[in-house]
């Protein structure tokens, strides 16, 4: 088991943590484009889910899936990173947890798309309100404990709160363009701060 550990380990650190940021987006968006394109007919009438039972539907869930856990292994080295410069550690702990949750339950939206069986339909409307809820709740207290960080400018604050917005908004309208608003947020917050990161080698 020990080694297991250590050889993962090994394959995470070998390239810089904020890359995986990079690649959550760039998997997450190509995914969506290839399966619009092969989605005949597909527009803003049509929920983002739709596109994970259509003919492409293998490149948006595969997509959904490893974006989340590329998200992921960006967040733990952030999670790192403010660890070591807050004070505020319920906060902070509270951050983290609901960070992990919302990249794992995201990740299980391409393993359990939308379908006809009742079962996985629930599964999939279940991990993604609550990814969203988790979402909304990590990126409120990111902003707030940035807001306190030497780290990082004041403009991911303001972007933080932007990109909750964008999720409340959709939780409250739930139409197809608000969903695409926030998947597009949600994509340029986790690439800038990511390219920030990268950047000055945080």
């Amino acid at each position: 088991m020990e080694k297991i550990k250590i050889y993962i380990l090994y394959i995470y650190n070998l390239i810089p943590a904020p890359i995986y940021g990079l690649l959550s987006a760039i998997v997450g968006l190509s995914g969506d484009v290839i399966s619009v394109l092969l989605f005949q007919g597909y527009n803003l009438n049509h929920m983002m889910s739709a596109l994970g039972t259509g003919p492409g539907g293998i490149f948006f869930n595969m997509g959904t899936f490893l974006s989340g856990i590329f998200a992921l292994l960006f967040y733990l080295h952030l999670i790192k990173v403010m660890g070591k410069e807050t004070n505020d550690r319920k906060l902070y702990k509270a951050w983290s947890i609901f960070t992990i949750i919302s990249c794992i339950l995201f990740s299980l939206i391409g393993v359990f798309p939308t379908s006809k069986n009742t079962i996985i339909f629930l599964l999939h409307g279940t991990f993604t309100l609550i990814s969203l809820l988790s979402a909304i709740l990590y990126l409120t207290l990111f902003g707030y404990l940035i807001s306190k960080s030497n780290n990082f400018p004041r403009f991911f604050v303001y972007l933080a709160l932007i990109t909750t917005v964008t999720i409340v908004v959709f939780l409250f309208t739930w139409i197809p363009i608000t969903e695409w608003t926030m998947a597009l947020a949600v994509a340029v917050w986790i690439t800038l701060i990511s390219a920030y990161m990268l950047y000055y080698k945080i």
